[in-house]
């Protein structure tokens, strides 16, 4: 059992295992979220951040660079902000004076935090808690095309933001720089402003500032029901809660992955048939590059419109957890899978691992504890009867004790049974429809 967020992590600490102790007790966490502003820039403001940008990536890329040398040829890590510091009077010195001794600084520590996650991730891999397709790679270069992709580091207390103006102000350039959007956490009571990073998107053509800011969550629910959560292709999320009365009712949600599907094989065939004009040699090199640049909107749009699915469904799902009483969830994971890999058979537009950390942060927004529990078997075996099922069409599985149940739902009380929590005798399913702009409810059933 894998904590999937904070609440979860005090669960663990404070009650020791979640599948035979009740609440965490603990009513309140601080933790650091970020808002995402986009930036109304004239071309003055252009010129002043591809400047600066160009000179903190610049740095980045010589210091990635000093750093992987000694790890190829001898393994040795520099995870220190300390050993680029030091430079800043030296071969830094140019951009230290651009960007001044405060934000250096905080590039600096940038830096550190990425070799620091390299670090993790090695340790990770070496204790196999990673899948066998993920490869972890040392820090690489800001760079694209040949080209150094622009990056702005601003520390803390070199920033204000002024929410009525709708202005952020960089302090050691004394520059002003509009923006739009619409702050959610940046308005909370006793929000602490952390780093500003600010980074231009080459396919919107757009600069964009995202704010860390650290914020306290309350928890609404504690000791509440517990719910157990599979996640599929055809049904992107099955969930199932403990009985919610004497009768031992419980209530299935199915969310559907059709609108991923449908985008997936849409955005397939427009991105086949640049791919095949990009195969005629006679192309001119004009067009060649107007064409590549369609084929990079292309995947951005479809990963876009994957990730807003996996926001609304997983904004849906934490409302109804808070209106059915659910305080605990267990997520099935999919261990030895390639869920990264693209696939028609496999995982297509469903990357798992991001729609389970979408669905653990909404959950810690909301008060909600998050688990991950092994899912082996959990399709095969029935939840009520421990027998071995069979496999029939649509989606549905036969126990040999007579009764049949959605695939989906079955998995999903087993690995709320996994989690400690009570299979309902039945469930009353509900049906949702995800999509970019919302989630559509279907017909009730039962």
């Amino acid at each position: 059992m894998v904590p999937l967020n904070a609440w979860a992590r005090l669960q663990l600490e404070l009650c020791g295992d979640p599948r035979t102790s009740g609440g965490s007790g603990a009513q309140a966490v601080r933790v650091v979220r970020t808002d995402t502003l986009r930036l109304l820039t004239t071309p003055e403001l252009e010129d002043f951040l591809w400047r600066v940008g160009d000179a903190t990536a610049k740095l980045i890329n010589m210091e990635n660079f000093r750093r992987r040398k000694p790890f190829f040829d001898t393994g040795k890590i520099d995870c220190s902000w300390k050993s680029a510091w030091s430079r800043r009077f030296t071969e830094y010195f140019e951009i230290y004076k651009l960007l001044g001794s405060a934000n250096f600084h905080e590039a600096c520590r940038l830096i550190s935090d990425q070799w620091k996650s390299f670090v993790g991730l090695l340790k990770a891999a070496k204790e196999g808690r990673l899948e066998p397709w993920q490869k972890v790679r040392p820090p690489g270069y800001r760079k694209k095309d040949g080209q150094r992709i622009p990056i702005v580091v601003v520390r803390f207390d070199n920033y204000r933001i002024d929410l009525e103006r709708r202005v952020l102000h960089l302090g050691y350039w004394n520059v002003s720089v509009p923006f739009k959007g619409k702050p959610r956490w940046l308005t909370k009571p006793g929000a602490k402003l952390e780093r500003l990073i600010i980074t231009y998107d080459p396919t919107k053509k757009r600069w964009y500032a995202r704010v860390s800011v650290e914020v306290m969550l309350e928890r609404k629910l504690d000791n509440g029901l517990k719910a157990g959560i599979d996640l599929g292709r055809e049904r992107l999320i099955a969930f199932v809660t403990e009985p919610l009365n004497e009768s031992g009712e419980g209530v299935a949600l199915l969310y559907r992955g059709g609108p991923l599907k449908a985008d997936y094989f849409y955005f397939e065939k427009k991105i086949a048939e640049i791919d095949k004009m990009l195969s005629d040699p006679k192309l001119e090199e004009m067009g060649r590059s107007v064409l590549k640049e369609e084929r990079r909107r292309l995947y951005e749009k479809r990963k876009r419109r994957r990730d807003q699915v996996f926001t609304n469904s997983a904004a849906h799902l934490a409302r109804m957890c808070l209106e059915l009483g659910v305080s605990a969830v267990f997520i099935g994971g999919l261990r030895g899978l390639a869920q990264e890999k693209p696939s028609k058979g496999n995982s297509n537009m469903w990357s798992y691992r991001k729609l389970k950390m979408r669905l653990a942060t909404t959950f810690e927004n909301h008060g909600i504890a998050a688990f991950e529990i092994p899912e082996d078997n959990t399709s095969k075996t029935c939840a009520r009867h421990g027998c071995e099922v069979v496999r029939k069409p649509r989606g549905l599985v036969w126990c040999p004790y007579g009764h049949t149940m959605h695939a989906d739902v079955n998995a999903a009380m087993n690995i709320l049974a996994r989690g400690g929590g009570r299979v309902p005798a039945r469930v009353k399913v509900r049906s949702f429809i995800p999509t970019a702009c919302r989630v559509i409810p279907v017909n009730e059933k039962r």
